[in-house]
C-alpha cells in the first residue's frame, strides 16, 4: 500500500536500521527505545551498517591486525581479492591494484576468480548428482546466504553445497605453495569476516577487510595511484569465475560447465539476489516447488557488486566488472590455468 498510494499517506515510521534487517534480527526496547541485535537470528549481512544514519552500527576492523602483520617482516602477508574491485578505486585496473597492494607491504596478490573457477567446478558435479536424483542444491559462496539457511531454514541445511567459497579455495591455494604463509581476504561483504571466524576455516583465512576499510588504509598511506608503475593487465581467472561478482553469475558459470561436460545433462537454475527475495526462494524450496533446481541465493541486490563494504555504486561496480569480464582470456570455468585449486576444495 505505501509504495501504491499516489499521496504519501502511508509512512513506514520504522528506525533504518529495523527497516533494513531482512531477518528481523533488529528490535526496539519499548520501555527506554534501544534498538539491539538478536544475534541468535542475525546472519552477518551488513545491512543496518549502511542503513543506519548516524555510524551506530559497525563490524569489527581488523585493520591493526593485517597492519601489524605487514610489519612483521619475519613472515609473508598475501591478498586474495575479490573481482568485485574491478572499479572501486576509480580507474585503477586489477594488475595496478596488485602493484599498490605490494606497495603496502603485501608479499603479492591474487584475483579470488582462480578459486571461483575451482568452486564452479566442484559445484558442477554436485549439480550434476541432484540431476540424476531429484531435489534442488544451493549455491555455497555467500556467507550471509548460507547463514539465512542455517538460522532459519536449518531443514535446508543439508541442501547447500558443500563446496567452500572462492575466498577459502584461494586462499588454500596460497598455503600450499607459501605454507606458514598470512592470508588476507579484500572483499566487499562484512559478512565474510563471520565465515573466515569459522573453526574448519579460519586456518586458512587470516584477516578480512572490506573494500572501505582497504580504501582508508590507502588515504592513510597517501598512496598516488597515477604514481604507480605501469602493469600489465591480469590474465589469470576466466569470464566465468569474475561473474561470480555479479548475481546470476554462481549458477550461469556451473550450468555453462556441465552443459559443455555433459549436454544431454539438463540443469533449472533460479536465482534471488537481496535476502528478501531469498527468504521467497527458500520458502518454494522448502514446500518441494524447487526440485530439481540449483538455487543461487545472494544477500545483496546484484550480488557481490552490492556489499555492505563497497566505495562506488552497484552500477558503476557492475559496469566495470563487465568489462574485466570481457578481458578475460578464459571464458567457462575449465578454461582456468588453475585447474589445480580444485584440490584445495576438500
Amino acid at each position: 500500500c505505501a509504495q501504491a498510494c499516489p499521496y504519501n499517506a502511508i509512512a513506514d515510521a520504522r528506525r533504518p536500521c529495523v527497516r533494513s534487517c531482512p531477518v528481523d534480527a533488529i528490535s526496539v526496547d519499548k520501555k527506554n527505545r534501544r534498538a539491539f541485535i538478536d544475534y541468535s537470528k542475525c546472519i552477518s549481512c551488513g545491512n543496518c551498517t549502511v542503513a543506519c544514519p548516524f555510524s551506530a552500527i559497525s563490524d569489527v576492523s581488523m585493520i591493526t591486525d593485517v597492519i601489524e602483520a605487514i610489519r612483521d617482516k619475519t613472515q609473508e602477508v598475501y591478498a586474495c581479492f575479490a573481482p568485485s574491485i574491478e572499479g572501486q578505486f576509480g580507474g585503477v585496473s586489477v594488475g595496478e591494484m596488485i602493484r599498490a597492494l605490494q606497495y603496502l607491504g603485501f608479499t603479492d596478490a591474487m584475483e579470488v576468480s582462480l578459486g571461483a573457477d575451482a568452486t564452479a567446478y566442484y559445484e558442477a558435479q554436485e549439480a550434476k548428482e541432484v540431476a540424476r536424483e531429484g531435489g534442488h542444491m544451493t549455491t555455497s559462496c555467500c556467507p550471509a546466504f548460507y547463514n539465512m539457511v542455517a538460522k532459519h531454514y536449518p531443514a535446508l541445511l543439508d541442501k547447500v553445497s558443500h563446496t567452500v567459497s572462492p575466498m577459502v579455495a584461494t586462499a588454500r591455494y596460497i598455503k600450499k605453495r607459501h605454507p606458514g604463509a598470512t592470508v588476507v581476504f579484500i572483499g566487499p561483504c562484512a559478512a565474510k569476516k563471520l565465515e573466515a571466524m569459522q573453526d574448519d576455516i579460519r586456518t586458512d583465512v587470516d584477516f578480512v577487510l572490506t573494500y572501505e576499510e582497504l580504501m582508508g588504509i590507502f588515504e592513510a598511506r597517501d598512496i598516488d595511484f597515477s604514481q604507480l608503475p605501469d602493469s600489465p593487465d591480469l590474465d589469470e581467472g576466466t569470464r566465468a569465475g569474475r561473474g561470480f561478482a555479479v548475481a546470476g553469475g554462481v549458477a550461469a558459470a556451473v550450468e555453462e560447465l556441465i552443459h559443455k561436460e555433459h549436454p544431454e545433462c539438463q540443469i533449472k537454475t533460479q536465482r534471488a539476489d537481496g535476502l528478501r527475495e531469498c527468504r521467497k526462494l527458500l520458502m518454494l524450496a522448502k514446500a518441494g516447488k524447487l526440485d530439481g533446481y540449483l538455487l543461487e541465493g545472494m544477500a545483496c541486490p546484484g550480488g557481490c557488486v552490492a556489499g555492505a563494504g563497497t566505495v562506488v555504486s552497484a552500477d558503476t561496480a557492475a559496469k566495470k566488472l563487465s568489462q574485466h569480464m570481457a578481458q578475460a582470456t578464459g571464458g567457462a570455468a575449465d578454461d582456468s590455468r588453475y585447474r589445480d585449486l580444485a584440490d584445495q576444495l576438500n
